[in-house]
């Protein structure tokens, strides 16, 4: 039997070959720390509702792990819970989340989209790890789904990657006023240049929408693209560009 369950909670789980989905029991109430660690055969996981805890290296080192259904109940993720899980690309986050332990997603370098209430979070996860302030602010921003709040966080993240991120969420999500939406537009090349490194196109596309990339720095992404061999952002970038300026042939510039 692939689950021991011991008193309602997952103690072990051991693999069985050509196994890639697993649905937990919903008799688990909780999970015991690295129950999961080093399964490397789990591409897709459900986790039972009522949980309230995934605890320390629950599924450290599942290097195929891609999509996790995480309950609604969820209130802690524990340190190193997700440390090295090299192709988990986004994770729901339920709104019940309080708090995010160390190293949660050390090593999870794919893993650079969020969903939070109302919209998409993006921002590199690979560093969020050590105990600094911003990174205790930002861990703060991604377990509180009070607007106020999240707004009085980004106020004081001085770290300009995870600000850019926060402004561009909370623009996203209408919870914006003047400052974030300053802030945001003195950055859109930036946040431009993240989206297309990280090749997340559909950010790129949102951001296209604020009407913040203008004629005097669209070539400037166009080139970043060309230089970076971006195909698909540089289309998306060439179309919106033969919007606001005029017809250009892509034929006369792609250099891919």
């Amino acid at each position: 039997m692939p689950f021991q369950i011991e008193k309602n909670t997952l103690i072990r789980y051991t693999e069985d070959p050509g196994v890639t989905e697993i649905i937990i029991p919903e008799t688990v109430q909780a999970l015991e720390k690295e129950c999961f660690l080093g399964c490397r055969q789990i591409v897709s996981a459900v986790l039972p509702d009522g949980l309230q805890e995934i605890p320390y290296r629950a599924f450290k080192n599942c290097k195929n792990l891609q999509k996790i259904r995480i309950p609604e109940t969820v209130l802690r993720i524990e340190e190193a819970a997700f440390s090295s899980c090299e192709r988990l690309a986004e994770l729901m986050l339920p709104k019940t989340l309080e708090s995010i332990g160390v190293y949660a997603f050390y090593g999870s370098e794919r893993l650079m989209q969020f969903h939070l209430a109302g919209g998409v979070f993006r921002v590199r996860m690979n560093d969020i790890y050590q105990n600094q302030n911003n990174t205790a602010l930002l861990k703060q921003f991604l377990c509180t789904g009070n607007p106020e709040q999240q707004r009085l966080l980004f106020d004081k993240t001085e770290d300009a990657k995870y600000k850019t991120a926060m402004a561009y969420y909370l623009l996203h999500t209408g919870q914006e006023n003047d400052s974030i939406r300053k802030y945001a537009k003195r950055n859109v090349i930036k946040a431009a240049k993240f989206f297309m490194d990280v090749q997340a196109v559909d950010g790129l596309e949102e951001l296209l929408k604020t009407g913040f990339v203008t004629k005097a720095n669209i070539q400037k992404l166009i080139d970043y693209a060309i230089q970076n061999q971006y195909h698909e952002s540089y289309l998306i970038l060439l179309g919106y560009k033969n919007k606001v300026v005029g017809y250009q042939n892509p034929a006369n510039k792609l250099k891919l």
